[in-house]
């Protein structure tokens, strides 16, 4: 059995400890040699300053006698998107108001994240280069709706679909990571 990428909420994340010598390393395929390694902190969202958890770390141990390969994986919170700092809420407010029709300025405002304008046109253009794989995923074996945020929020829900996605499919959203 394979780690999964994202654990569903906290207690989630916290029982998988107990699962983690089930899994196959997906670096060097072998078993019972996962252990819970540590948390993920990172920039808080309600409160700056502060850290806050953003997932688990396993590790593949080849320490002692074990014949693990020694590298780390990663389990994150679906709210989370790697190697970034932004939530996928505000994200997901910021992409709901630029395909409404809003500049990049208005959505970026509306979506209060607090990070810079800069900002909002880094995640534009990861978005952008996304979005072929998201329409494949989307539309694959039906006809194409109207719009891509109709067809966002129909298949995974209006309130936060990247987390949605993240949980659901066991994958980074398109264009957001490796």
């Amino acid at each position: 059995m394979h780690p999964p990428r994202y654990a569903v909420d906290d207690a989630a994340l916290a029982r998988l400890g107990g699962q983690a010598r089930l899994w196959r390393c997906p670096h060097c395929g072998r078993t019972d040699t996962f252990n819970a390694h540590g948390s993920l902190r990172g920039v808080a969202v309600t409160a700056p300053g502060k850290d806050a958890l953003r997932g688990r770390r396993f590790f593949c141990s080849n320490r002692g006698r074990r014949p693990g390969c020694g590298r780390t994986w990663s389990v994150l919170l679906p709210q989370v998107l790697r190697h970034a700092s932004v939530r996928t809420a505000s994200l997901w407010r910021f992409c709901r108001g630029w395909l409404a029709g809003q500049s990049i300025l208005a959505a970026w405002e509306q979506a209060q994240s607090g990070f810079s304008l800069e900002s909002a046109y880094r995640w534009w253009r990861r978005w952008r280069a996304g979005e072929p794989a998201l329409r494949t995923l989307l539309w694959r074996g039906r006809e194409p709706p109207g719009s891509l945020l109709a067809a966002i929020a129909e298949r995974y829900g209006p309130g936060d679909p990247l987390a949605d996605f993240q949980a659901r499919e066991q994958r980074v959203w398109p264009g957001f990571g490796s």
